[in-house]
């Protein structure tokens, strides 16, 4: 028998087999209505929505087929994948928004620089206006006084002079709306560089985790990095850093939340600023707190950051946390 010959032999055994197991009969292994494992060559149609398995003559398990899901799981499942849809574009917007404000700023000094100015110019424009509201009221007063003249005088006052009054009035009127809303302008750009300056302390905080190791000193970037022993632990810590920032800071608080207390910035050369981060893991298991010392522009405020005094500020963070 040659080598083609026997090729042929084992092509046929093996469709052979394959035809024999396909044709190999299939039972349906279920729950009956009173919970009990029934093994049937026929599958009742209540049977079908409940879930079932397949099965050979000898009870191994040939496929699965699971429970048909009712109209109220469907509604879940595509809630919940709405959700996560929802929650993943979230969090790509989110990493856009980090990526473009760490991109834009070097320091909380430059954001608050930039909250500066636009609050500036929101001045000019409120200035402006107030201006123009003034200037509209005396010619207002003015032909106020020119419509009284002629009534004491027994004349009619003339068409134009009261359009005159409705129109100095209706002016008046708008340029107070615009006043208005120059100061929910500037409400909204203080909410608006808040949160910029929260979430960019929160990421350079972070930076500073991957960076170098808890508790560890960094006297160049006047960073301290505090891990706490347990996020419950933390909580109490954070209490703790708040008191120890006020204590140590020239500058009032600006403001503090549960991720960030923030001394305001030096405006003296002698002034000593605290902000405090606090970062949790993504595992929501751990949390550190990272200390940042800010001192003045300049160079008086940067040969006082690195000063013996400042030194100990940083040196003095985490025993007092511990103690």
């Amino acid at each position: 028998m040659n080598i083609r010959s026997i090729s042929i032999i084992a092509t046929l055994l093996i469709s052979a087999l394959i035809t024999a197991e396909a044709q190999a009969a299939k039972f349906y292994r279920f729950q009956d209505a009173e919970g009990k494992l029934v093994v049937s060559s026929t599958l009742p149609p209540e049977v079908s929505q409940k879930g079932y398995e397949i099965v050979n003559e000898m009870g191994v398990i040939i496929s699965t087929v699971a429970p048909r899901k009712t109209e109220q799981q469907l509604l879940e499942d595509l809630a919940n994948k709405v959700r996560l849809e929802a929650e993943k574009k979230r969090f790509e917007e989110q990493e856009q928004l980090d990526s473009i404000l760490i991109n834009s700023y070097s320091d909380i000094s430059d954001i608050e620089r930039a909250r500066d100015n636009e609050i500036t110019a929101k001045e000019r424009d409120r200035m402006l206006l107030k201006q123009n509201i003034r200037r509209l009221t005396r010619l207002l007063e003015d032909t106020q006084t020119r419509a009284a003249r002629d009534e004491r005088l027994g004349i009619d006052v003339s068409e134009r002079i009261l359009k005159e009054v409705a129109g100095f009035k209706r002016r008046i009127g708008l340029e107070n709306e615009e006043v208005i809303k120059v100061e929910d302008d500037k409400e909204r750009i203080i909410e608006r560089y808040a949160s910029s300056i929260i979430r960019f302390s929160e990421l350079k905080a972070a930076e500073q985790l991957r960076r170098h190791q808890p508790e560890k000193l960094t006297k160049e970037s006047g960073t301290v990095i505090y891990q706490c022993l347990s996020v419950e632990k933390c909580d109490a810590s954070w209490q703790l850093a708040l008191r120890y920032a006020s204590d140590y800071s020239t500058t009032e608080l600006a403001w503090a939340n549960e991720t960030t207390i923030m001394m305001r910035k030096p405006k003296r050369k002698d002034d000593v600023s605290l902000l405090l981060t606090r970062v949790n893991s993504r595992s929501g298991k751990r949390a550190s707190l990272v200390l940042e010392v800010r001192c003045h522009k300049s160079l008086t405020g940067e040969a006082l950051c690195k000063s013996e005094s400042v030194v100990s500020i940083r040196k003095g963070f985490a025993p007092y946390l511990i103690d």
